[in-house]
């Protein structure tokens, strides 16, 4: 027997579960902290949608799309960058103080300079106002404490949990008491607005620093910060384009349409995929020099997002049609099928939502960057034309066909980062996906033709799809995963979680 590579094989197990069990831990947290906020925003969301119209919604995307785009044109990675650079002293932390600032009022000016030219454009002038007010934000973000991320280099989100659940506590509170009151499209700025005040004081508050304006470390944090800055430029065209291309070639009230069933197709996906997410990008921050743990991290990473993930997007789309209903009113009827195309698209993509933090761990973020400026170019007038020619169903068809699209680019990234491939990931996630195949099967096909729940009320007929959902899928995960001699995975994790659970709410036996 090899002693020497028994122990290193050793060693490199120990590696990764410590770093399992550390990414588990901070994604608890984040987790905790976006189940808060989302139960926050689904109240807030479902109270304002009630009092307001989809128009309202319509001219606030506009406002906070062009903000969010133009955020994205400019973001400089602080947080990456503290997260990457282990080592970071004084100098690199203010410059990348420094290069916050700049950016956050770059954004407010031209928030404000273009906002006469938009209302013009869009042909209402309550666009110029929302645009000033909304240029405060990225003016407030600017400023936030850089030291406040080394929380998240050292995979300690707990503070991150307190900012996060109070800044968005503090926004609900401000958006539901203004829409109560006035029943105006201000609601949602002044509690945007509110969570960005709280967000930026907590920060020096939990982490008491006092930065400098300087540029010392230009070239070291540039090098880093110029790639990331080219990424999310090519992301923000990407991805907040929809709903001004939207508003422009169709209508406000069908971009109040696409804008809130896109909202609640994420509340199904990324709010339950950040998590797990943004806690690997500092796991593989930490094994930047072994690539066969990364990647391992990576497969492991879109294994538990598959389980949890996909069956949350499947079932909302096949319960869209009663819970918009139940939720939102008839008046938001026409965002029900936005949510059926869409819903189960964005799951699928969010899968791979790690691949870009796995390729700026490897220090390669070019190659997202390239495979952002080639989707932008492919997929813009594609949405565009489809608007113009179909209105909200052929912005929403394009929207789903240009994300299963994006899905076969991040297949390729992958393989051109581990070197691997580019089906590794989707073998990873086979059980969840045949558990998806298996929930369409039925609600498309099995379930019309037996006319299950015809005559029963909308609420009841909810509740029933969803249970029903919910256990053909668990089943079909749980049937192939003993088939396949219940390999090591995300099932025996999760039941050997609930086992000891139980086992420790079991009364003692008496001596």
């Amino acid at each position: 027997m090899d002693l020497h590579n028994l122990g290193t094989r050793v060693s490199e197990d120990a590696d990764i579960a410590g770093l399992r069990s550390k990414v588990a831990k901070g994604a608890g947290w984040v987790g905790a902290a976006r189940i808060a906020i989302r139960v926050l925003g689904f109240i807030n969301t479902i109270i304002v949608a009630r009092l307001l119209t989809p128009e309202d919604f319509g001219i606030i995307a506009i406002g906070v799309t062009t903000m969010q785009l133009l955020q994205g044109f400019s973001d400089v990675g602080v947080s990456q960058a503290i997260v990457r650079f282990h080592d970071a002293d004084r100098k690199d932390v203010d410059t990348l103080f420094t290069f916050s600032v700049i950016r956050g009022l770059l954004v407010a000016a031209l928030l404000i300079a273009i906002a006469p030219f938009a209302a013009g454009f869009y042909g209402d002038d309550r666009v110029q106002a929302v645009f000033f007010a909304v240029a405060l934000f990225p003016l407030m973000i600017g400023f936030i404490n850089p030291k406040f991320f080394e929380y998240e280099r050292d995979l300690d989100f707990s503070k991150d949990f307190l900012v996060t659940v109070t800044n968005k506590l503090a926004g609900v509170a401000v958006s539901i008491t203004i829409a109560l009151i006035f029943r105006t499209y201000w609601a949602i700025i002044l509690g945007l607005l509110t969570g960005g005040l709280v967000q930026l004081i907590l920060s020096y508050a939990l982490r008491p620093y006092r930065p400098r304006f300087t540029f010392a470390s230009f070239n070291k944090m540039f090098g880093f910060s110029s790639w990331l800055a080219g990424v999310s430029f090519m992301a923000a065209l990407n991805n907040k384009l929809n709903a001004l291309i939207v508003a422009r070639f169709a209508s406000p009230t069908d971009a109040g349409n696409f804008y809130m069933g896109a909202q609640l197709s994420e509340l199904a996906t990324n709010e339950i995929s950040q998590p797990v997410t943004r806690a690997l990008y500092p796991g593989f921050s930490s094994l930047q020099e072994q690539t066969g743990k990364m990647r391992l991290a990576y497969l492991q990473g879109v294994e538990a997002l598959g389980m949890i993930v996909i069956p949350i997007a499947f079932g909302f789309a096949f319960v869209a049609q009663d819970l918009v209903i139940v939720l939102l009113g008839a008046k938001w009827s026409s965002a029900i099928p936005v949510i059926e195309i869409i819903a189960p698209v964005m799951g699928l993509q969010t899968l791979f939502l790690a691949t870009q933090s796995y390729a700026i761990a490897r220090n390669m973020t070019k190659f997202v960057f390239y495979r952002e400026f080639f989707f932008f170019f492919i997929r813009t007038p594609i949405i565009v034309y489809a608007t113009l020619t179909n209105g909200l169903m052929g912005a929403t068809f394009a929207f789903a066909a240009m994300g299963l699209f994006h899905l076969g680019l991040n297949l390729a990234l992958y393989a051109r980062l581990a070197g691997d491939p580019f089906w590794r990931p989707l073998w990873s996630a086979r059980r969840s996906l045949a558990g998806a195949a298996a929930l369409s099967l039925y609600f498309l096909f099995l379930r019309p033709s037996l006319g299950l729940m015809d005559t029963a009320s909308t609420p009841i007929n909810l509740i029933v799809n969803i249970a029903v959902g919910a256990a053909l899928y668990l089943g079909v995960v749980y049937t192939i995963w003993r088939l396949e001699n219940r390999p090591d995975g995300i099932e025996r994790i999760l039941l050997t979680t609930l086992r000891t659970r139980l086992d420790n709410k079991r009364p003692a036996s008496s001596p």
